[in-house]
């Protein structure tokens, strides 16, 4: 794999290698079942005859799971936990069969291909010795990185091959401008600063100030406010109605630019709002919008292209599988009906516990917080 390492307040650091599209997971591909240095049992998974273990599952389970917080965790009952590994496991199946495929094709990357790629993750550290100790804190050697970035960069190119045989025509883009007319609608927007305090009685001390012209609105948000905007002098930039509270969206849209508003009182506290900058809802001509059409349409084409293609590999694929996850998913459904409390309000149901889990396969980046079970 291309082990993904990030650096946070929990996690010692991070590798972020920009502008890969596929996520994969260190080991794929190592254990072959014709160096007869592994039996049949350690697989859970083979893909023409290529091995995917129980560790290797666990591994990109644990890393992909890590990066949601607790209370995304704690939503996920035992079934959305296995159904979750199970998608996981599709993943780590379609990136061997990439990676395969690119291997048939005798794909070739170049070093210095692979150099730029680390030049790039060096990039994200401060020093050369902070690298290394990333690369040690994640138990991952140079060459096992250098081969990790080779892997993805072959499935790169197997995936551009794919893309490339995407066209897209002008009567194309009309078609979708026709059919989508209002999805492309630019709606009203206002560019605003605020200044957020705990009481009443301070924002209204502020606002006076900044009606008598004492102070300058960025400058006394840079000072007062509470909110993370504080360091930008509250700027939050251009927003659209259903992105803030109500109380504040009413209070940012009623202002025209320059003008600044009463208190306002939300569940955060108390606000000052000025209005830098309004946008009507506006409609795009086709020349306006084409160029968003086309990478639109491109972008959804070419996942579709790529989704076929995988079918493809997967339907000339031997793939067999050594344990069935579709029975333990029906049991643990079961017993928690079974075990299901009077009260629903008392815990997640298995539909809310089922959607976490899909929105959690969504993203593809990996890092490892998590213990099994």
């Amino acid at each position: 794999m291309l082990r993904i390492i990030r650096k946070n307040m929990k996690i010692i650091l991070i590798i972020v290698i920009a502008a890969f599209g596929v996520s994969i997971f260190y080991g794929l591909g190592q254990y072959s079942r014709s160096s007869g240095s592994q039996r049949q049992t350690y697989y859970i998974t083979e893909v023409n005859k290529s091995g995917i273990t129980s560790d290797q599952l666990q591994s990109a389970f644990l890393n992909a799971i890590s990066r949601y917080d607790d209370a995304v965790i704690s939503s996920l009952d035992q079934s959305a936990i296995v159904s979750f590994k199970k998608n996981i496991l599709n993943q780590l199946i379609d990136y061997e069969l990439l990676y395969q495929q690119a291997q048939k094709e005798k794909v070739k990357i170049s070093n210095d291909e692979i150099n730029l790629e680390i030049y790039k993750i060096k990039d994200n550290f401060s020093s050369p010795e902070e690298f290394d100790g990333a690369l040690k804190a994640n138990n991952i050697t140079l060459a096992q990185l250098k081969e990790d970035i080779k892997r993805q960069l072959m499935l790169n190119k197997v995936l551009a091959e794919v893309k490339s045989q995407v066209s897209i025509s002008d009567e194309d883009l009309l078609e979708y401008y026709n059919e989508n007319k209002e999805s492309l609608v630019e709606p009203e927007q206002v560019h605003a600063r605020h200044i957020l305090v705990k009481t009443e009685e301070e924002a209204n001390t502020l606002l006076l100030q900044l009606k008598e012209g004492l102070a300058d609105f960025s400058e006394l948000a840079k000072e007062k406010s509470t909110d993370s905007s504080a360091p930008s002098g509250g700027d939050l930039g251009f927003f659209t109605r259903g992105q803030m509270v109500k109380e504040f969206e009413d209070a940012a849209f009623s202002l025209e630019p320059g003008e600044i508003s009463d208190v306002v009182q939300t569940q955060f506290g108390y606000h000052i709002i000025k209005c830098e900058e309004k946008k009507e809802e506006y409609s795009p001509t086709f020349e306006e919008a084409k160029e968003q059409i086309s990478n639109t349409l491109r972008s959804q084409r070419e996942n579709e292209a790529i989704s076929a293609f995988i079918s493809k590999l997967r339907e000339e694929a031997v793939i067999v599988y050594n344990y069935d996850f579709d029975a333990e998913i029906e049991s643990l459904k079961s017993s928690a009906e079974e075990n299901q409390p009077s009260d629903s309000t008392e815990q997640v149901t298995s539909e809310e516990s089922a959607t976490a889990s899909e929105k959690a396969t969504e993203n593809e980046e990996v890092k490892d917080t998590s213990k099994d079970n």
